[in-house]
């Protein structure tokens, strides 16, 4: 469906209104994408479609008679381009054509879904590693300019991360390559500046660049069952000396790990961080101390 409205100083516009129905599940995994990304359905529909409007979509047998409807607008891009892609795809049902984009998008496990979902980014990160050179980018709504070094998925995580040296915090960062919100490549060819710990993270890699970075816990055997099971950012264990271990963990990946430990582990080492949880505790008791 075409509709139209007009704009003072630009005339008559035309917006294409994608409207389609989907099963239930296939609603609820888009829905999951809409957080996990930040991004709305519309988003994520309009570049679907950019993504596979030269690839060949495959009919699904999932049908549609019972679901959830999905409407949005297509951007001007899209809309310019809509029927040309339909003629192209010999599309009949325009419905059908979007449902199969969604279902053939959702067979993906979620690092490929990401892949799609910010294609472009991947593709000038691609071109700034095989070229060397450094990358400009918006994040955090702060331009940077970076040393870009790997392009790593986290394990368990399913987010792709890219390593590299920020000229800004001169530091060594990670950055979410679904966060940076544009990338433009430099004139200027990356900098080198410690090449065996870019190895070593490329060997060991985690989003929290916890390699070369220690704390020392106390756990009992409630904990020790709880590090078991919960696997999303689990630290890696260096040593265990009894209910004394040493973690490769950097202090910001205790203080998101740890809390739901609570009594079950102890901070000894680096003091800092065991004053941190001490605080954070004490704050957490006076809270309930005050509550009805």
């Amino acid at each position: 469906m075409i509709y139209t409205w007009n704009i003072k100083g630009l005339g008559e516009r035309k917006i294409k209104k994608i409207r389609v129905t989907v099963p239930y599940f296939i609603r609820e995994k888009l829905k999951e994408d809409e957080q996990h990304f930040n991004l709305l359905v519309g988003e994520i529909g309009n570049r679907l479609f950019l993504y596979y409007s030269n690839k060949e979509v495959e009919k699904s047998s999932i049908g549609s008679n019972k679901g959830e409807v999905i409407q949005f607008n297509l951007n001007k891009l899209n809309g310019e381009l809509y029927y040309t892609v339909l003629k192209e795809h010999k599309v009949e049902n325009e419905a059908e054509f979007f449902r199969n984009i969604f279902i053939k998008y959702l067979n993906n496990p979620r690092y490929i879904r990401e892949k799609i979902l910010f294609s472009e980014n991947f593709k000038k990160i691609k071109l700034a590693l095989e070229q060397k050179r450094k990358i400009n980018i918006k994040y955090n709504k702060e331009i940077r300019t970076i040393n870009p070094y790997l392009l790593k998925v986290a394990p368990g995580e399913d987010r792709s991360y890219i390593f590299s040296y920020c000229e800004k915090n001169r530091d060594y960062r990670n950055y979410r390559v679904a966060n940076i919100e544009s990338i433009s490549l430099s004139k200027y060819d990356i900098e080198i500046k410690d090449l065996e710990y870019i190895n070593n993270v490329d060997k060991n890699f985690d989003p929290f660049l916890s390699f070369g970075r220690n704390i020392i816990i106390k756990i009992d055997e409630e904990g020790e069952k709880l590090f078991e099971k919960v696997l999303l950012n689990r630290p890696k264990v260096l040593e265990k000396n009894k209910n004394i271990w040493t973690l490769e963990c950097t202090n910001r990946l205790a203080k998101i790990y740890f809390p739901q430990f609570l009594s079950r582990v102890e901070i000894l080492e680096p003091i800092e961080l065991r004053e941190w949880f001490k605080k954070e505790l004490s704050k957490t008791i006076i809270f309930y101390k005050n509550s009805k």
